[in-house]
């Protein structure tokens, strides 16, 4: 029976390492979602339990245990992790709105709040030889959005700050025009403020005649740009715990997209008529990417991809952040 047992449990390890390595390099597709595999990780524990019962010393201290519970410890490490990033979710949804405990001692200074609240107003003049535009965004805690700017600006920006301001550089270099929008605390260091009934608001103008690359540093806060009628080339994000939300446009026979996110909401909108690549690397991220079908262990295209004559190339790298990539 001894043998029986180690023979069974060989096989087992066997077709378990076969269906990984296949898995890996792209032998035959498993889309069994990792998120549902790792909830059934204490079955594992009860096996493990189970198998005490039939090594002939009956000691928790044997292979059959062990191998059950090392594989049974990654799986309760992801099941976690997936759990926080649900409920990071529900804190996006709320705005970032946090709620603070406060005895009956604590009074809530109104007055000071309200002072500390600042608005600015910045433009840049729009200039027909100028062909492209390189801006360069740089903010902490806040909430960016996008619309179209007046015919006299190229670039104008709105923004309702607690604690800290903006500063706006630019500079001509032939045809194109680089767009420096950076924002720092009142003091002149890199501590940003954001809570309830302190929010930073950022309301951001682009003309629509320009080529663009975005280059965009984006801390805790949400960032949500329709891009559709746009002509962007490149966009470049760096991003801490954010809700982005992006929607792309056909506008250019190719635009790239390269995000860098930590604990991150990422929601990619593409047009059915042009053609898409996403390539993503990271650990424990959840992702959809409904109309793609996977390539290789890393990409996922559109069908159309190699005939299509637009294209937009997106490149994520992020840990722990729920990714969605769809086409409108």
């Amino acid at each position: 029976m001894k043998n029986n047992g180690n023979v069974f449990w060989g096989a087992i390890l066997v077709a378990l390492g076969v269906l990984m390595l296949g898995v890996v390099n792209d032998w035959f597709q498993f889309e069994v979602s990792m998120r549902e595999i790792a909830k059934y990780w204490p079955i594992l524990i009860i096996i493990g339990g189970i198998s005490v019962f039939f090594t002939p010393k009956r000691t928790v201290f044997n292979p059959t245990t062990a191998l059950l519970v090392a594989f049974a410890i990654p799986l309760a490490i992801y099941n976690a992790s997936t759990a926080a990033i649900d409920n990071v979710k529900a804190e996006f949804n709320d705005d970032f709105d946090f709620d603070v405990e406060m005895d009956d001692n604590f009074t809530f200074d109104t007055d000071s709040m309200n002072s500390s609240n600042s608005s600015q107003n910045f433009s840049v003049a729009f200039d027909p030889s100028v062909q492209e535009v390189n801006l360069e965004i740089g903010g902490g805690a806040a909430e960016f959005f996008l619309s179209e700017a007046s015919n006299s600006d190229v670039f104008s920006a709105d923004t309702k700050l607690f604690k800290n301001k903006f500063n706006l550089e630019d500079e001509k270099k032939g045809t194109t025009q680089d767009i420096s929008f950076k924002m720092s605390s009142k003091n002149g260091s890199d501590n940003f403020h954001i809570g309830k009934g302190m929010n930073n608001d950022v309301n951001l103008k682009l003309s629509k005649a320009p080529i663009w690359n975005l280059d965009l540093g984006i801390g805790a806060g949400e960032l949500k740009f329709d891009l559709s009628d746009y002509k962007v080339k490149d966009i470049k994000m760096e991003t801490g715990a954010a809700d982005i939300s992006l929607k792309m446009g056909n506008k250019l026979k190719e635009s790239k997209v390269r995000i860098e996110s930590g604990v991150a909401k990422v929601k990619i909108l593409v047009p059915q008529n042009a053609a898409c690549q996403i390539k993503m690397d990271g650990a424990l991220n959840t992702k959809d990417f409904d109309g793609f079908s996977k390539s290789s262990s890393r990409t996922w295209k559109t069908e159309n991809f190699e005939t299509a004559i637009n294209k937009i190339y997106l490149e994520i790298n992020s840990g722990l952040s729920a990714v969605s990539v769809d086409r409108y």
